[in-house]
C-alpha cells in the first residue's frame, strides 16, 4: 500500500485495519511493533498528508502514540515537514484544516518551548479565530492572545497547566441527566424534535465543564444532531454531530455518528464528505446500518466497490 492523494476502498480498508493494530498493539505495551507499523503507514503515503484523505489520520496516530508513551518529541519532526508546506501553501489558496498548526504548538509547550508554541498557536487563531481552541488546554489561546510583555512575563513563570482529572457527577447531576434524556428520548419517540432539542440540551447543561471530557456529551451531542436530522436542518446537525465524533475519536468511531454525518452531507450535496463517512459507516456495521432509507446505501454503492 502506497499512495498518494485519495485512497481507493481496498487501500481505505487496509489503511485503517493497519490503524486499528497500531492501537492494539500499544495496549497490549508492545510499542516497539506499533511504532515499526506506524511508520511503514505514514511511509505508504506520498507527498503532503494535506493531499491525501487519510493524512491528518496518520499525524493524529503519531500525536497519540508518541503523546502516550511519552515521547512527544519523537512526533515533532514529522509535524513539521507538513508545517513548512502549508504554510507555503497558504500564501496561495485556502488550507483543508488550520487543526494542523494547533497540534504542533501542542507539541511544543509540551516540550516547553514556548516561542513556537505561540508561533503555532497564533496562526490557529488568525485562520479559525477562539473557536478552533474550545475545549483544549486553556494557556493555548492564553499564549495566543498575549502581547509581547504579557509573553516575557509568562515564559519567566512558566509552569504546564496540567489536565485535571475528570471527577465523578453527583446524585443529583445523575438523577437530571436521566430525567432530561428520558424526556428527550420521549419527544424524539413522539416525533417533536423541537422538545427533544430542547430536553438533550437541558441534559448538556447538566455535566460540568470541561464539557468535552465526558463520555456523556458524546452520545448527548449525536442524540441533538439526530433530532436536527430528522427536522432537516442539515447544517444545525453536523455541528452536534461533529461534536460527537471528535468526543469518541478515530480509534473508537461510532456508527451511527457516522451514519448521520454522511447522510446530513449528503442532503447538502457535498459528495465527497458523505462519501467518506458512509463508507467508514459502512465498513464498521454493513449494509444492515442502511435499512431505514436505501438512498444512501445506494448513493454509496454508486460511489465505492461494496
Amino acid at each position: 500500500m502506497s499512495t498518494q492523494g485519495n485512497f481507493n476502498a481496498e487501500q481505505e480498508e487496509e489503511f485503517f485495519n493497519k490503524i486499528d493494530q497500531v492501537y492494539d498493539l500499544t495496549e497490549a505495551s508492545n510499542f516497539d511493533a506499533a511504532e515499526q507499523l506506524l511508520m511503514e503507514i505514514n511511509g505508504s503515503i506520498r507527498g503532503p498528508k494535506e493531499n491525501s484523505s487519510v493524512g491528518g489520520v496518520v499525524l493524529d496516530s503519531i500525536y497519540s502514540f508518541y503523546e502516550q508513551t511519552g515521547t512527544l518529541e519523537k512526533a515533532l519532526p514529522f509535524f513539521l515537514e507538513e508545517t513548512e508546506y502549508l504554510k507555503e501553501k497558504m500564501a496561495h489558496e485556502k488550507i483543508h484544516s488550520t487543526r494542523h498548526f494547533l497540534t504542533t504548538g501542542a507539541i511544543y509547550y509540551a516540550l516547553k518551548d514556548l516561542d513556537n508554541a505561540r508561533a503555532n498557536f497564533l496562526i490557529a487563531y488568525e485562520k479559525d479565530g477562539s473557536k478552533i481552541f474550545i475545549d483544549e488546554n486553556s494557556d493555548y489561546l492564553k499564549i495566543a492572545l498575549m502581547d509581547d510583555p504579557e509573553f516575557v512575563a509568562f515564559k519567566e513563570t512558566f509552569v504546564p497547566n496540567e489536565d485535571e482529572e475528570q471527577l465523578e457527577l453527583t446524585e443529583e447531576e445523575n438523577e437530571l441527566l436521566d430525567k432530561y434524556c428520558e424526556e428527550g428520548n420521549a419527544e424524539m419517540d413522539k416525533e417533536n424534535y423541537a422538545g427533544a432539542i430542547a430536553a438533550f440540551t437541558k441534559a448538556l447543561e447538566v455535566l460540568p465543564a470541561p464539557k468535552d471530557e465526558w463520555e456523556a456529551t458524546a452520545w448527548i451531542s449525536a442524540s441533538i444532531g439526530d433530532a436536527y436530522f430528522s427536522e432537516q436542518k442539515y447544517k444545525e446537525a453536523l455541528d452536534h454531530l461533529h461534536r460527537a465524533y471528535q468526543i469518541y475519536g478515530e480509534e473508537d468511531p461510532n456508527s451511527f455518528v457516522l451514519l448521520r454525518m454522511g447522510q446530513s452531507y449528503l442532503e447538502l450535496k457535498e459528495e465527497k464528505h458523505a462519501t467518506d463517512y458512509l463508507h467508514h459507516a459502512y465498513r464498521l456495521e454493513g449494509k444492515e446500518l442502511f435499512e431505514d432509507d436505501k438512498k444512501y446505501l445506494k448513493f454509496l454503492a454508486s460511489k465505492v466497490a461494496l
